[in-house]
């Protein structure tokens, strides 16, 4: 192997207009005809990488002083949109950028010298020798030795699953250079050439038909000391470098990889005639909700990352969601090919080049390679949730406590969750929630006193009005740690009516509830929603009169917001009535901390506040708003009984043991945290959407779906993990499902805001 001579990128290269640099570049590219063979294609993509390099735009989040750009976050996710959509080609050797952030991280500054450059360039392909025969995803029992001999290290031993093996020039491995046995001490990371005597490739055919990784055998190879990372022995804090930086900056490139995946998947579906099919629609949002879900987790491990924190928790869960989404992308693909999926990748007539019958073939071993999905969830459970070990190795302090936000909160938001989960706590013992099974008509109004000093309903309000002036992200927060504790006050109800009369600009009743008055919107609901098409109360004049079920929180409101029909001109209109002037007739909730009643108007005088086409320009405003903090409050739900689960898991002891180490408890725990994690980070993030964003009301359909179905999972899981306690009525988890059950009917069903999100997703694409 010829020995790189190059040094170190210039550390100018991260100043200036990299943007105008970038977009010249890809700009260029868009003019360039396309490589048609696999070879040309290989070659094109190294001379890509070596145009990136000296244009110093090759490294978006590397410092500067190793020739990154050492760009933020934001700018980041601007410079993967930018290379995304333009389409260019991927690094030959994506491993490369595993090792490359251990030596910017624990090489010497002649490692960092003689490898950086020629790693961004391609000018020489890595591969990664972690796993071994004996030691896959029990890496600790790894057995390659490496003895020291003088200023070298005679490695012996075998590497296996290796991927691009063959066609490597240096291989990063984990070796012993302590005792034999097995253990994380002694385990030194070694750079090792290739092409050095004593190494034997044999590649493997997969599953997929190719040869995409190898078994290596080393047979007393000498490899100089120099090319030791780190201390000698101290190499599996190094590989946790590794892995780390894998699991938390390389998933936001693969976010806009894995856009562009589920874009073609959708127009997969439209040219195949599936696109009104309802149960693919289902099958598409579904991989819609993944891809974003991951979107949100990468951005949090970055955010950790850029602020020097650990990043572990957040990239756990997302290393289990995007190896298990990879799988369901492809097998809805192949769903999709129809008769095709009998055809080979190769064969004449497979549907766009058989890509999707490869790729689910070769997707089998995402939930396989570093580390399978049963590992991970033990690594989350153990790691991540504080959950006994399997191994009886004793447990873990958990990385955050159970429940909270795994990636830490902003300032703001962190000292809202804060002061909010104290001031709730002293409210909200399980005696007393319990107590308002028996108060069909009432609610904690000293506890809703507490909150309107806070800034509840009206956090988000502007400040003109009576309101905070904060932001929905920081609205939903507070929802859902009211949630949390289940608090037993009218807050949902509250917050959906008031957020109609901001979008209807009725200021006098918007500063009365953001006061401390309460609130409900009379409108009929069925499986798609507010109902505008079917019976309603009618206006004549300035009264309205008839009867609307089924309305959450108007047996406590003190203001009705209704939604009837004008029987002179069939339009419709809002209407503000006092509930002094109409009979609610209080109904039995499923949800014993909430109300929920009938109310009759007759001739109710109602001061209008939106007609005719307003009237709808305002229910499309505050529909948004209305779904992303009914699914705060499931969120909330989701994740107090993820909490109640863990503590109860690693409390209750059968045979001998805490139930939390039987990898089916911890397992299940592990999935409650996905599922809840997934749906707040998703709320958060469609909440920071502006209004006018195209994308605002499918992010909130797809963010309500998935945070209502957490809260019924995971209070399901809940019961399930506490046994027979868990089914009596004074434990708070059934609590948690009568909440989560009530709040999928509240707005419309998930099934429904999916289809819509899928139809948009489909209109788009068409």
């Amino acid at each position: 192997m010829e020995r790189s001579t190059t040094v170190l990128l210039d550390a100018s290269a991260g100043e200036g207009d990299w943007r105008g640099r970038l977009s010249a570049l890809l700009d260029d590219y868009a003019k360039r005809p396309r490589p048609k063979s696999s070879k040309e294609r290989a070659v094109a993509a190294r001379a890509w990488q070596s145009e990136l390099v000296d244009a110093g735009v090759a490294a978006p989040g590397w410092p500067r002083s190793v020739g990154g750009l050492e760009l933020g976050l934001e700018d980041q996710l601007d410079y993967y949109r930018m290379t995304s959509a333009a389409g260019v080609p991927k690094h030959p050797s994506g491993i490369s950028f595993i090792v490359a952030p251990t030596l910017i991280v624990y090489g010497t500054e002649e490692q960092k010298k003689r490898f950086l450059e020629p790693l961004l360039r391609a000018d020489e392909i890595w591969c990664q020798g972690f796993s071994e025969p004996g030691a896959g995803s029990d890496l600790a029992s790894l057995s390659t030795k490496a003895v020291r001999d003088g200023d070298n290290y005679r490695v012996t031993g075998q590497k296996i699953w290796t991927t691009q093996a063959d066609q490597a020039d240096w291989m990063f491995a984990l070796v012993r250079t302590g005792p034999a046995g097995r253990g994380t001490a002694g385990i030194s990371y070694l750079l090792i050439p290739m092409d050095t005597p004593g190494i034997e490739v044999r590649p493997l055919k997969d599953a997929s038909g190719g040869h995409h990784f190898a078994e290596v055998f080393f047979d007393d190879v000498l490899v100089p000391v120099d090319n030791l990372v780190g201390e000698e022995g101290k190499g599996w804090s190094v590989m946790r470098t590794s892995l780390g930086h894998e699991r938390a900056t390389a998933f936001l490139a693969d976010e806009f990889r894995y856009r562009g995946l589920v874009d073609k998947v959708f127009t997969l579906a439209i040219n195949q005639g599936y696109a009104d099919d309802a149960l693919v629609r289902q099958e598409l949002a579904a991989v819609e909700t993944g891809v974003r879900a991951i979107a949100a987790n990468s951005a949090r491990a970055l955010n950790a990352v850029l602020r020097n924190e650990d990043p572990g928790g957040v990239a756990s869960v997302n290393r289990l969601v995007k190896s298990e989404f990879e799988q369901q992308l492809h097998r809805l693909a192949m769903r999709l090919t129809g008769t095709g999926a009998a055809l080979g990748n190769r064969s004449d007539g497979s549907v766009d080049g058989g890509r999707w019958s490869y790729g689910y073939f070769m997707t089998r071993a995402s939930t396989i390679g570093a580390g399978t999905a049963e590992i991970q969830r033990n690594a989350i459970a153990e790691q991540v949730l504080g959950l006994p070990s399997h191994r009886g190795e004793g447990t873990r302090p958990a990385v955050v406590t159970p429940g909270r936000p795994l990636a830490q909160p902003e300032e703001d938001e962190a000292a809202l969750r804060d002061v909010l989960s104290k001031a709730l706590a002293t409210s909200t013992s399980t005696e007393e929630l319990l107590g308002w099974a028996k108060k069909p008509a009432d609610y904690d109004i000293g506890l809703w006193d507490e909150l309107v000093k806070f800034g509840l309903p009206g956090l988000a309000v502007p400040e003109s009005l009576s309101g905070g002036g904060a932001s929905l992200r920081l609205l939903c927060a507070a929802v859902e740690e009211a949630a949390y504790a289940v608090a037993p006050v009218p807050l949902v109800p509250t917050i959906i009516a008031l957020e109609v009369l901001v979008q209807a600009g009725a200021d006098e009743s918007v500063r009365a509830i953001c006061n401390g008055a309460t609130a409900a919107f009379v409108v009929p609901v069925d499986d798609r929603g507010w109902v505008v098409d079917g019976p309603l109360p009618s206006l004549d004049g300035a009264r309205i009169t008839g009867t609307v079920e089924r309305v959450p929180g108007a047996p406590v409101a003190d203001h009705l917001v209704v939604l009837a029909r004008d029987t002179a001109s069939g339009e419709l209109v809002l209407g503000v009535v006092k509930t002094v002037d109409v009979e609610v007739q209080p109904q039995e909730s499923v949800d014993v901390t909430a109300t929920i009643g009938v109310a009759a108007f007759d001739g109710a005088e109602a001061e209008i506040v939106a007609r005719g086409e307003d009237t709808m320009r305002v229910l499309t405003a505050a529909r948004r708003v209305a779904q992303l903090v009914l699914a705060a409050d499931s969120v909330g739900v989701a994740n107090r009984a993820l909490a109640l689960a863990v503590e109860w898991a690693g409390q209750r002891e059968q045979f001998g043991h805490a139930i939390g180490s039987y990898q089916a408890i911890s397992h299940r725990c592990a999935y409650m945290l996905v599922g809840a994690e997934g749906a707040r980070g998703q709320v958060l993030s469609a909440s920071e959407l502006e209004p006018v964003d195209p994308d605002a009301a499918t992010a909130s359909d797809l963010a309500a779906a998935a945070a209502l179905d957490a809260a019924v999972s995971a209070a399901e899981d809940c019961i399930q993990i506490h046994g027979g306690i868990g089914f009596t009525w004074e434990h708070p988890a059934h609590l948690l499902l009568r909440r989560a059950t009530s709040n999928q009917v509240v707005l419309g069903r998930p099934e429904v805001f999916r289809d819509r999100a899928a139809g948009s997703v489909i209109a788009r694409l068409s």
